[in-house]
This record gives structure tokens, sequence and C-alpha cells, in this order.
């Protein structure tokens, strides 16, 4: 099937990756040329915990048109510079992954190259120390960075921090405008070609039948079509990744945020949280 022939696009599930879905799809087919439908179910609920992200994100909403501020504004977010890792190697190990650079590289050589030749013992003189974004994390301070490659302040990216049970409705009214038609309800039927078994449309507890040429699954856990009804396999990596749940707990701010996220390891998993005060 080519886009010329594709009439409308249909998307199971809402949440997050059901709006991401639906505005990416909204702003690369512009014009009306393909309708795209989303069903979702209130009654399904949202997993609640916040989205610490990558700067991938910021690339994602740029693409699609939202505006930065008024993503912060509407999803509570805050600024990322990097991931602190603590207790992950053995206790009392921190380790920060900036989303920068490590100082500067010099005729082809990168800078890690001289730092190991003259550092001498590197908890005497740590890396962390030459990274702008991992020096202005600790000391709680952000800025956007310049595009001119000549400044320090070009070495670096940055993500967010954000509650994704707003994300999700923000994104919703974005896609909204460029036309994408949201159903309240939920599939009880899947109906197949009966020689190709391709998915020909959904049945809503309503009775309402929605005819698709493409059907996107963003149902989560259930897997309703990808799963429960195309059976396309399931490889579970339960023996190399143990932790098998996340518990979301909200708190109150006990002071200024810092502009990283936290990922301290445990004895049955890690906890990753919004630094509230200064590093341990």
């Amino acid at each position: 099937m080519t886009e010329s022939t594709m009439r409308q696009i249909v998307i199971v599930g809402g949440g997050t990756a059901g709006w991401i879905t639906a505005c990416a799809l909204a702003c690369r087919l512009p014009g009306g040329s393909v309708s795209i439908h989303l069903i979702e179910s209130e009654a399904m609920g949202i997993i609640g915990v916040g989205e610490a992200t990558l700067p991938h994100l910021r690339g994602f909403n740029q693409n699609i048109g939202v505006d930065g501020a008024d993503f912060m504004s509407a999803t509570q977010a805050t600024f990322k510079l990097g991931i602190e890792f603590v207790n992950w190697a053995r206790h009392g190990d921190s380790y920060f992954h900036p989303f920068g650079t490590h100082g500067l590289s010099n005729d082809g050589i990168e800078f890690h190259h001289y730092w190991r030749k003259l550092a001498g013992e590197p908890d005497s003189n740590p890396i962390g120390d030459y990274s702008l974004p991992i020096v202005a994390a600790r000391l709680a301070k952000f800025r956007p960075p310049t595009a001119d490659p000549k400044l320090i302040t070009s070495t670096y990216k940055y993500a967010y921090q954000f509650d994704s049970t707003l994300y999700a409705p923000f994104l919703r009214n974005h896609a909204e405008q460029y036309g994408v038609v949201r159903t309240e309800g939920q599939v009880t039927l899947v109906n197949r070609h009966g020689e190709t078994g391709d998915i020909l449309s959904v049945q809503l507890a309503s009775g309402e039948i929605i005819e698709g040429d493409l059907f996107v699954d963003c149902s989560g856990f259930s897997g309703l079509l990808i799963e429960e009804t195309l059976a396309s396999g399931y490889e579970t990596w339960t023996g190399w990744l143990p932790c098998d749940r996340a518990v979301a707990i909200q708190c109150e701010s006990s002071g200024p945020l810092f502009p990283h996220t936290r990922a301290t390891a445990g004895k049955f998993g890690w906890r990753i949280a919004r630094p509230p005060s200064a590093l341990p």
C-alpha cells in the first residue's frame, strides 16, 4: 500500500505513545489526504509516572511544531542536563552521564585520552570537572545552549523531566489542531480479512465499527492488535532484566530542583528522582 492509496490510519490506544504517534503522522501527512483516527478509553487509566527524557524529545517537539515554553508550562517540566548514576558499580560510586562533551579534542584526539595520560589518579582530578553540563547541574545552574561552535556553551544539549499524565492531553490538543479525530471507547472486536488475516476494522463496545487502511497498536501491555489479535510473539528478557515492576510515588519538593536526573541503585532495583538538594 502506498500513501496515495491510504485513506485512514487508526491508532488503538492513547496515552503518551498514542498521541505521540498521532502528532508525528498528522504533521507528516498534512492537507487532509489521509485521515487519522485515535481510539482510547478513559476507563483504562494512565500509568502515573514521570518521564525522564533524552534530548531527542526536544527534537521531536520541534518537528511537530510545539513551542518549548508552552510544553514546559503544560507538563510542569524542568530542564535536564544529564543523568547521575549512584551506587551502580559499588556503594558510594557516582557516575554522571552528561548531555554534552568532556573538554575539547585536539588534533583529532578526544579529550579523555589526554586526561587519562596527565590527570594521575582519577579521584584526584575527576573528568566531570571538565564537562560544562556536569558542573552546571551540580551548581543548579542552567541556560540554553548556543549555536556558535566556538563557544563552550555550544558543547551540550538538554532534555526534560515532566509529568507524563499531562503530556498526553497536551499532545492531544496539538494533534486535534491538525485534524486528528478521537473516539472514546473500548475495542471489543477486531475484524480481519478472511484470506490475508489483515486487520480491516475494529468494533467498539458501543457497536461502532471503525475501518482503516493502517492500524497502529498503542494499547500498552495488552498488545490488543499486535499480540492478542495477530499473535506476533513476545520475547521475554526476564532472565537478563530481573526488575519487572515500577512504583510511582508523588512527593513534595524539599528545595531547589537540580537540572539532572539521579538514578540510585539499591538491593532490589533502582529509584529515579529529581535531586532537590545538594549532591550526597
